[in-house]
C-alpha cells in the first residue's frame, strides 16, 4: 500500500545548539547574562538548551541577597534557549542568544515570565515587547477555555485564532522590518501552522520564507540557519501537500479490511460515493461523543450519495461490536484489523490520534482531513 506523508502539527522545535559535554578542557566564556531579580533571594536563574531528550543546561546562577547575579557560560553559536528561574515552567522564558552577547535584565519574580525590562543585545527591546504579547495572550487563553463547555469546536476553535491575531501580526512585522534578527527564531514559531492548514494565514509562508533566506545569507551554515531551513521546508511540503488535498488530486490509499461478520470491504468498493473515513475506537471517549454527530451527518445526506466507513482501532471484537450496536452506528460499513495502535493504517494516513477523518470525493481522491462539527459537514456539502 502506498503511505500517505502528512505533516503534523504543532512542529517540535529543532536543537538549535548544544553544548559539547565530552570536553575536557573548561570552554572559554563567550556570553554573559546578569541583572536584578527582585523577591527571589536564593533562588537558582539557569539557561538551558531544549533538546529532545529535555532541556540541557548550560550556566546558572545564584540570586544574591540584594537580588543581583550574573551567568558566564559558553555556546556554540546562535539558538534558542530558556532562562528560568527554579524549577517551575511558568518562571521562564525564551532567549535567541547568540555568542558575544550580553543581556541584562531588571524584573521581579512576579513578573519574571512577561516583564524583564532587558537590554543589552539587538533583541532584548523586541523581546520585552513579544513577553508582553505573549502574557496578554496566555491570560485570553485561559478565557477561553472557561468558556470551552460553551463553544462548538468551530467557535472554539474561531475565538483562539482571533485572540492570536496580535501577536502574530507583531511577528510578521518585526520579521519584515529585520528578518535576520536572532529573535525570529521564537517570532516565526508564532507564525506555524499549529492546527494545520485549514484556518491559517497564508501569508505567513512568504514571511518563513523572507526569514530563512536572511538567515542562510547572514549566518551561514550553522545549526539556527539549518533549523530555520529544515522548518520552512516542513511548513512548505506540508502547505503543497495541503493544496493537493484541497484541490481533490491526492489519490487515496486503497485498502481492505474485515467487517465484524468477517467480510471484507476495501474502500475502492465505494467509489463513486462521497466517502467519511473515520478512524474511531470503542475505548476512545471523543470518538463515542462525535459518533451522534456522524448518525445524524449520515442520515442527512446518505440519500445524496454520501457515506461512511468506519475504521476501528480496536484490538477487542466484541468491544468493538458492542459500541457499534449501542452508539446506534446504523451504516453498515464498518471494518478493523483488531489491532489497536499496531494497525497498518495508522502509518498509511498518516495519524497519531483519534477521532481521525479523512474525506474522499466521488473520484477516489482525498478531500479533506481532520475536519469535525460544523467544518465536516461544510466540507461534505461543497463535494456533494
Amino acid at each position: 500500500m502506498k503511505t500517505l506523508l502528512l505533516i503534523l502539527f504543532p512542529f517540535l522545535l529543532l536543537l538549535f545548539a548544544c553544548q559539547n559535554e565530552e570536553a575536557e578542557a573548561p570552554l572559554d566564556i563567550n556570553f554573559h547574562v546578569s541583572g536584578k531579580v527582585r523577591n527571589a533571594i536564593g533562588q537558582t536563574i539557569s539557561i538551558n538548551a531544549p533538546s529532545e531528550n529535555g532541556n540541557v543546561l548550560v550556566a546558572s546562577a545564584k540570586i544574591n541577597s540584594d537580588g543581583t547575579f550574573a551567568i558566564d557560560g559558553n555556546i556554540p553559536g546562535l539558538g534558542y534557549y530558556i532562562m528560568k528561574i527554579g524549577s517551575e515552567d511558568k518562571n521562564s522564558v525564551p532567549l535567541a542568544l547568540n555568542i558575544k552577547d550580553h543581556l541584562k535584565i531588571n524584573t521581579s519574580l512576579e513578573t519574571f515570565s512577561y516583564s524583564l525590562d532587558a537590554s543589552g543585545t539587538t533583541w532584548s527591546s523586541t523581546m520585552n515587547e513579544y513577553l508582553t504579547l505573549r502574557h496578554e495572550f496566555e491570560l485570553k487563553m485561559g478565557e477561553i477555555a472557561n468558556q470551552q463547555q460553551k463553544l462548538s469546536e468551530e467557535e472554539f476553535t474561531i475565538k483562539l485564532s482571533d485572540s492570536k491575531q496580535k501577536i502574530e501580526e507583531f511577528s510578521r512585522i518585526k520579521i519584515k522590518s529585520t528578518p535576520e534578527s536572532p529573535y525570529n527564531i521564537i517570532l516565526g514559531m508564532e507564525l506555524f501552522p499549529v492546527n494545520g492548514f485549514e484556518n491559517w494565514n497564508l501569508d505567513n509562508l512568504s514571511y518563513l520564507e523572507l526569514m530563512n533566506t536572511a538567515y542562510q545569507n547572514t549566518y551561514g551554515d550553522v545549526p539556527a540557519s539549518r533549523s530555520v531551513a529544515s522548518q520552512y521546508q516542513q511548513i512548505y511540503s506540508g502547505f503543497e501537500q495541503y493544496k493537493t488535498i484541497e484541490n481533490g488530486t491526492m489519490d487515496a490509499p486503497d485498502f481492505t479490511l474485515s467487517t465484524p461478520d468477517g467480510n471484507p470491504i476495501s474502500l475502492s468498493s465505494l467509489k463513486g460515493k462521497v466517502v467519511l473515513i473515520d478512524f474511531w475506537a470503542s475505548w476512545c471517549g471523543p470518538c463515542r461523543k462525535e459518533n451522534p454527530n456522524l448518525v445524524k451527518l449520515y442520515q442527512k445526506y446518505k440519500s445524496k450519495g454520501f457515506t461512511i466507513l468506519s475504521v476501528s482501532l480496536d484490538d477487542d471484537e466484541a468491544k468493538w461490536k458492542n459500541a457499534i450496536e449501542a452508539d446506534g452506528l446504523i451504516w453498515p460499513n464498518h471494518v478493523s484489523d483488531l489491532k489497536g495502535w499496531e494497525s497498518p493504517m495508522t502509518q498509511v494516513y498518516g495519524f497519531n490520534s483519534i477521532p481521525h477523518t479523512v474525506i474522499i470525493n466521488k473520484e477516489g481522491k482525498i478531500n479533506g482531513i481532520g475536519l469535525r462539527g460544523e467544518q465536516l459537514e461544510k466540507k461534505i456539502k461543497t463535494i456533494l
